[in-house]
């Protein structure tokens, strides 16, 4: 009864409201961000399984085993089987070489079909969501393929020896999604036509799938079963693997997410232990008075236990149920993210919001307070009585510990916890150093400056034990602020293609050489540029060093065991960069040292690395059976999200313009002229297009949410850096306040006093920001090399706004707690004071 008594007259007096909302604070973040990550994670598996169509797929160049099915059954799994193979189709005198897929009725098990009954409509009104294949006697097929073929709906298909009515266009498959390779346009047919078609015979190229969907319990033991049974030739998908590209998008953002609720743990940790050291001083005389009326040691420990258990939990619960209403508020952010229901979170996401409130004010809270009970009864008479706090290094290290051991469980990525730390770490041994140096560098100017700035920074060197923790505490939470917005900043810039509203959304290839001005002309007429034109020569490597390469490299490299797209330029493309060697122009007496009839080759760094060769080494290529040999000179990294046509391997001009060739390029369409395809189709129908639109715009709306999102965590966090602020602002105001209240009995001026403490704390702050630049770099350079695989550069800006925006933000809060002592007579300001 005595701790909520003494609980409730510590709320009362107002020392507890920082302490309390900080601890709030901190648990709203850790559990908005865990319930959002549990959800998200839960719906990524389920979506990943749409893009399969299944929960689980195998693909294989075998028929379907009868025993795989059987098996399938006896686990109580569902099972479709899909052939996909290149085969010709016919209307009338019209043909095209066509991507068949055939499917059985189930198909999709998981995820919908998009079709419509009119080619190249855009209109979501006009589309119609299906969970089965064509009809038997029916095919669905791309839009591009009604004008190549010159038929409309309803019209007959030839495929083999059948004859099939065309009914629907397919706007969307769950499995598709933006592949290269798949070159001709899709028509989707009936299982139950394929024996019939006759077009499947021994040794035809076909690649069989088995989708495969159930409870989770039966899948794993079916897999189990069958996982031993696969051979080189098979390969099992699950959903984690399925269109990683296009959920890199959310894993990023999830990872963005969990790095914010890390932040905000730390700042609403630094906050607390800023608050609960001002509120220890102030217990001083209530410990001492308590002595003084004969309570033991340990039972005012036991009473200082109790505050702190109820505060922990009255705060943790009022943060989870918060934290909650901010987790809603992202989810109706990113309610477009996922096409399906965000699941309900396990219990995880609340057990760890609690723990955190729990940890918080434990690691925090308790160590500033731990030698209250140890206090003289003389203090409640004397003010001259020694009072021994634990030390500062202890409370570090103490503060350190939790922060470590929250970090690890809540994030669960060493990665991220050691570039958390590393960054505090070196944040205040810079302050302990050079900022030391720094503050008195500033006190040496400041004497030649005029009265005010002399008295702000004179100020600032007397109570230099008091600034250099608060300089520990604004520069640790501008360091993490730092790291937050910056990351967000390189996020913003990787994903700046998918924001963009005229990326390339359609690739045309296949383009003769005698077809290329024509269709420049057509897409120049129709006011549509591309990206640039790019001469193609299907090519197969034979030789590395002059030794075939061996069996199992070819098995292990299925860029061994097919033609690769070569091309030519001189320049090099963009999203290209050369990690190793030389570009073209940088090369000197190649041919002196190599021959005139050996070509220099660029090759990409992932191939390079897969096939096991280096700078020097020799390439013997072959083109339509004429051999030729290449030594690589230089190694490249390519970003494939710049949506341009990208090379494994380059060549510069005059090696491979003797070869047949094809040209292709990428081009924004805009919906409105997508009948355009049509036009470009009927007048070259070998062309060949492949339309992106759908999976580009799929991707531009998560990336829309999911940046929506970051943008509420970041404002979020940047309120616990506020928190922050006012706690190590309030940590010194007591000493302050009463010197202003002198200065005003001595005759000093309201006006004077405000400008003297703008300078000291616009100071405190540009020191701090400077600081801070130090730890954010640190953090930055590991996190972006270690969680978020982005190349790092020393980020200028930071040294520049850090100061700015420390001094401003920093003095402006210290002005405003300041406003409102120097507007009451002095002696009510001294006589509120504790001192």
């Amino acid at each position: 009864m005595m701790a909520w008594k003494l609980l409730w007259r510590s709320w009362r007096g107002g020392q507890l409201a920082l302490i309390f909302w900080s601890l709030v604070m901190a648990v709203v973040v850790v559990t908005a961000v865990a319930l959002l990550a549990d959800r998200v994670e839960k719906a990524l598996v389920k979506e990943s399984s749409h893009l399969l169509a299944a929960d689980a797929q195998v693909r294989t160049s075998r028929a379907i085993p009868d025993d795989w099915l059987r098996r399938a059954d006896d686990e109580r799994l569902e099972t479709v089987q899909m052939a996909l193979f290149a085969s010709m189709v016919y209307s009338g005198d019209n043909n095209h070489l066509a991507a068949v897929k055939a499917v059985q009725s189930g198909y999709p098990l998981r995820g919908l079909l998009t079709l419509a009954e009119r080619p190249f409509v855009t209109t979501p009104e006009f589309f119609e969501s299906v969970n089965h294949g064509p009809p038997a006697g029916e095919v669905w097929v791309d839009s591009r393929l009604l004008p190549i073929l010159k038929m409309e709906l309803g019209d007959s298909l030839e495929v083999g020896e059948v004859t099939l009515r065309v009914t629907k266009v397919i706007v969307e498959e769950p499995d598709r999604g933006g592949s290269f390779s798949l070159f001709g346009a899709r028509v989707l047919m009936s299982w139950q036509d394929l024996n019939a078609s006759g077009v499947i015979q021994p040794g035809s190229r076909v690649d069989y799938r088995l989708l495969l969907a159930g409870e989770d319990s039966d899948l794993a033991s079916y897999l189990a079963w069958l996982e031993p049974q696969l051979n080189s030739h098979d390969r099992l998908l699950l959903p984690d693997e399925a269109q990683a590209g296009i959920a890199d998008t959310l894993i990023q953002g999830r990872r963005f997410l969990i790095l914010a609720g890390s932040l905000g743990v730390v700042l609403a940790g630094i906050a607390l232990a800023l608050a609960s050291r001002h509120y220890a001083v102030g217990q001083t005389a209530a410990v001492a008075l308590l002595k003084s009326w004969g309570l033991s040691a340990r039972r005012v420990r036991s009473l200082y236990w109790q505050q702190t258990f109820w505060l922990a939990l009255a705060g943790s619960l009022m943060g989870l149920a918060i934290g909650w209403l901010v987790h809603e508020s992202l989810v109706f952010l990113v309610r477009e993210l996922l096409p399906v229901n965000l699941p309900q979170a396990g219990w995880r996401p609340w057990l760890v919001g609690l723990a955190t409130g729990m940890l918080c004010l434990v690691g925090f809270a308790l160590p500033a307070l731990w030698h209250l009970p140890s206090l003289s009864p003389l203090a409640v008479l004397r003010r001259d009585v020694p009072v021994h706090p634990v030390s500062a290094m202890k409370r570090l290290v103490i503060g350190l510990l939790v922060i470590l051991l929250m970090l690890l469980w809540y994030s669960q990525s060493i990665a991220l916890t050691l570039a958390i730390l590393a960054g505090l770490v070196v944040t205040a041994l810079a302050v302990m150093g050079p900022g030391w140096l720094l503050l008195n560098l500033a006190r040496r100017l400041g004497n030649r400056a005029g009265s005010v700035w002399r008295l702000a920074l004179a100020n600032l060197w007397r109570r230099r034990g008091q600034t250099l923790v608060l300089l520990t505490g604004f520069a640790g939470a501008m360091a993490i602020l730092m790291t937050l917005v910056m990351v967000r900043t390189t996020l913003m810039e990787q994903w700046r293609w998918q924001l963009a509203e005229d990326a390339p959304n359609h690739f045309l290839v296949n383009v003769a050489p005698h077809e290329l001005d024509g269709v420049k002309r057509l897409l120049a007429d129709n006011q549509l540029s591309s990206v640039g034109w790019y001469a193609m020569v299907r090519g197969r490597i034979t030789l590395i060093d002059g030794q075939p390469p061996s069996d199992e490299l070819v098995e292990q490299n299925n860029a061994l065991r097919r033609e690769l797209n070569l091309s030519w330029t001189d320049q090099l493309p963009e999203g290209n960069r050369v990690e190793e060697g030389q570009w073209w122009e940088e090369l000197t007496h190649f041919a002196e040292r190599h021959g005139v009839n050996v070509a220099p080759v660029s090759i990409e760094e992932d191939l390079a690395s897969e096939i096991g060769v280096t700078l020097g080494s020799r390439l013997t290529f072959s083109v339509g059976g004429l051999t030729f040999d290449g030594v690589i000179t230089s190694i490249r990294s390519l970003n494939w999200d710049t949506m341009t046509p990208n090379f494994y391997v380059l060549f510069p001009d005059g090696y491979l313009e003797k070869y047949p060739r094809i040209f292709m390029t990428s081009l924004y369409l805009p919906p409105e002229q997508k009948p355009f395809v049509n036009t470009l189709l009927s007048q070259y129908p070998t062309v060949l297009v492949i339309e992106l639109d759908m999976v580009i715009e799929r991707i531009r709306s998560m990336v829309t949410q999911v940046t929506h999102g970051l943008e509420l965590m970041t404002l979020l966090i940047l309120g616990c850096g506020v928190l922050v602020m006012l706690a190590a602002v309030k940590l010194s105001m007591d000493e302050r306040l009463q010197e202003s209240a002198i200065l005003r009995t001595l005759g000093s001026t309201a006006r004077r006093i405000l400008t003297v403490q703008s300078v000291e704390f616009g100071a405190l702050g540009a020191l701090a920001g400077l600081l801070a630049a130090v730890g954010a770099e640190l953090a930055l350079f590991l996190l972006q090399r270690r969680m978020f695989e982005a190349p790092f550069g020393l980020h200028v800006e930071l040294w520049f706004w850090g100061p700015l925006a420390g001094a401003l933000l920093i003095g402006v809060l210290g002005v405003l707690y300041t406003h409102k002592a120097v507007r009451r007579p002095p002696l009510q300001v001294l006589g509120n004071l504790d001192i």
